[in-house]
């Protein structure tokens, strides 16, 4: 194999090791930051339902703890949309100048065809719908702290009106940290599946192959003919004829 596609294919490999064991670790990492902050408010005699001065920092603690969740569901989303492109980038290389599709000329063993072979499979796919979708855990997570973080600001708005002085102070300005987190959460929960579940991956696919495709012409890699020789039918599919 030569040395760069050997180079190319490892990385390519460790990239999508990397990819597939992220959203793990963030889960993983989310919950117990959850389940730590709970004991810890647990251990400390907590009653959600019974709001005075005492317990109030608790409020603002773990709405804190969950807004933070969010914020790592939602950044880790996005790293896990940028590393799926560049593993898209990476094989679009790959497939464009060192694969050919299989033929009883071209056999796979000599001249690889993965990428290749697998990009045809997403185009003759790209309209089917998956029943099961992949990597849906960021945005539950995020919908749960969500939900939990309205029903806190529900309990700490009903007390302002039950209570008096310092207290429904502490209420009022723990109410309005609490609208700010919801309001920057809840936007973070409509831009985060189009990071996982609902991004587009034969779009990014596409993009890449073409590039490369139009990179390859350009410089003289490959003329016309080559090309078409090459990729047949999915010329077409991915915009260029």
């Amino acid at each position: 194999m030569n040395q760069e596609l050997q180079y190319l294919r490892d990385d390519l490999n460790q990239r999508v090791i990397l990819h597939n064991e992220s959203a793990n670790k963030t889960i993983n990492m989310v919950l117990l930051i959850w389940g730590g902050s709970l004991i810890l408010l647990g251990n400390g005699g907590l009653k959600f339902t019974e709001i005075s001065l005492e317990n109030i920092p608790s409020y603002f603690f773990i709405g804190t703890i969950f807004f933070i969740s969010n914020l790592i569901l939602y950044y880790t989303a996005r790293k896990y949309y940028n590393a799926a492109n560049s593993m898209f980038e990476l094989a679009a290389y790959i497939t464009v100048f060192y694969e050919k599709r299989p033929s009883k000329t071209n056999k796979v063993g000599k001249n690889f065809s993965w990428e290749l072979a697998t990009f045809e499979k997403v185009v003759n796919k790209r309209h089917e719908k998956s029943i099961h979708k992949k990597n849906v855990e960021y945005a539950a997570l995020t919908r749960v702290s969500v939900v939990f973080m309205s029903v806190f600001l529900v309990l700490l708005v009903i007390n302002i009106f039950t209570v008096n002085g310092v207290t429904r102070i502490a209420c009022i300005i723990v109410s309005l940290i609490y609208i700010i987190y919801l309001g920057i959460s809840i936007r973070w929960l409509w831009e985060i599946p189009k990071y996982t579940y609902a991004r587009d991956n034969y779009k990014m696919r596409r993009h890449h192959l073409k590039y490369y495709i139009r990179y390859a012409l350009n410089t003289g890699h490959y003329t016309k003919k080559e090309i078409k020789d090459k990729f047949g039918d999915i010329l077409n599919f991915i915009g260029l004829k």
